[in-house]
């Protein structure tokens, strides 16, 4: 009996790897974050706190968690609050996914070559590479939550942009062009 037995455990044993393997062997490895040496114990920003920036366009926006500042690399998490009017170039990030959540307001999002209206409570996400711009088409400011994966993009609004109470940086086409490899920022078409 024995003898019976030990066949049909070993095809159990490379049976179930077997089925198994077949089943879940084709899907993609699925990794889980690991977190920054810098930061592994959580971190709470408060609504005042985070680094208040205008940017190059003059449009204020807060960088509430950063990968240089916070030592978190999966992701960062800002804000941007846009008058009634303004408009978002439309642009793509190389190196970012992205994530934008419409807090208040309404408008128009570009995403790729369709034009979608947004409104309070929508999420999008941008896959790196993907044509986007937002306009406020509103007739109140327009908040945006947005976030980048990986982190690290979020400097790009520093580098270019004014800390708030700062003398506004004036810098040279060059100079933008340079920061704009740098992050892998691609405007669909140039500053007027």
């Amino acid at each position: 009996m024995s003898h019976i037995q030990q066949p049909r455990r070993k095809f159990l044993q490379i049976g179930t790897t077997g089925v198994v393997t077949a089943l879940f062997g084709g899907l993609p490895k699925i990794s889980f974050a690991q977190p920054a040496a810098d930061n592994d114990k959580g971190l709470i920003v408060r609504e005042e706190e985070g680094i208040h920036i205008l940017s190059r366009r003059k449009v204020p926006i807060t960088i509430k968690i950063s990968k240089t500042k916070n030592g978190i690399n999966g992701i960062s998490f800002c804000t941007e609050d846009m008058s009634p009017g303004r408009k978002m170039r439309i642009h793509k990030h190389l190196n970012n996914d992205e994530l934008i959540f419409i807090h208040k307001g309404e408008g128009t999002l570009t995403l790729d070559e369709e034009s979608i209206e947004v409104k309070t409570g929508d999420v999008v996400f941008v896959p790196r590479g993907i044509w986007h711009g937002l306009d406020n088409t509103g007739t109140e400011n327009l908040l945006m939550v947005f976030q980048y994966s990986p982190a690290g993009f979020e400097d790009y609004f520093i580098e270019n942009g004014t800390q708030v109470g700062m003398l506004t940086k004036v810098k040279t086409d060059e100079e933008y062009a340079i920061t704009e490899k740098k992050y892998g920022m691609v405007y669909r078409e140039q500053q007027p």
